[in-house]
């Protein structure tokens, strides 16, 4: 074509309902609106969140690829289940991908940034009502992308996608009643600020193994409390029943670290 673009290539509009469809849906998994272990179907899904079908397939394909959901015939597409192997693999990503952001000195205007966002955290330290915990965990990840930010796109998106996991396995223990403390990153943030690398990886590692015990704290107090149903199709049941945690009961994190 005379302008250069591709008679093939999706339409702008197209496009951006699509990045809509893609955004919409991630929120609902990461925030358990869309409960783990829930079957879920593209027309209820187009229905409930104003989204056109051709882009929900389209979005539920992209997000089957970074796990946050399977496809199973007949039954529709399965919201992942929160369960050990689910936070073994988050642990084990972090571990992994959250050392790069100590090689990186924090400065102005990002450093102001972070400040402030610290400062949200700690306004509501202690508080465990849902509205404090939405306001400490929101400024918590806004700290982290700001953290992510100077590592490069291809770890900044390994970094968002295993975050993304990790604020849903946060997100289920905070509406289950077993919420854990916000993480105190003001350590990392100093030594981001003095080019400490050495201070940075230490705080970061102090930081990931106060994480893991909490979460497996919260998931020996869940084990203990009556075991749920197990999930059922959405056809199965009426669209707006939701249990918090269907199907795959989650396992205590400190049976996966014996093993």
């Amino acid at each position: 074509m005379l302008d250069g673009t591709s008679p093939f290539a999706p339409a702008p509009a197209a496009e951006a309902r699509l990045d809509v469809a893609i955004r919409r849906l991630r929120q609902a998994i990461v925030a358990c609106e869309l409960a783990p272990g829930d079957f879920v179907h593209e027309a209820g899904l187009a229905e409930r969140f104003g989204l056109g079908r051709a882009s929900v397939r389209v979005a539920l394909t992209e997000l089957a690829a970074v796990r946050f959901v399977t496809r199973h015939a007949r039954q529709g597409w399965r919201v992942a289940p929160i369960d050990g192997a689910l936070i073994a693999a988050v642990l084990d990503g972090r571990r992994r991908l959250e050392p790069s952001l100590a090689g990186h000195k924090l400065a102005e205007p990002a450093l102001s940034t972070a400040m402030t966002l610290i400062g949200m955290v700690q306004s509501v330290s202690g508080r465990t009502e849902l509205a404090a915990l939405a306001t400490a965990r929101g400024a918590e990840r806004q700290l982290r992308n700001l953290l992510a930010a100077g590592t490069g796109a291809f770890t900044g998106d390994w970094l968002s996608g295993i975050w993304d996991h990790s604020d849903r396995i946060v997100r289920m223990l905070d509406l289950s009643g077993h919420s854990i403390p916000p993480a105190d990153l003001g350590e990392l943030i100093e030594a981001l600020r003095t080019g400490d690398a050495e201070l940075a990886r230490r705080a970061i590692e102090r930081e990931h193994q106060l994480f893991a015990d909490a979460v497996a704290h919260g998931f020996l107090a869940m084990s203990a409390q009556p075991s749920r149903p197990q999930a059922r199709s959405a056809r199965r049941r009426g669209a707006h029943q939701s249990p918090l945690i269907a199907a795959d009961r989650p396992i205590p994190l400190s049976k996966e670290r014996q093993s």
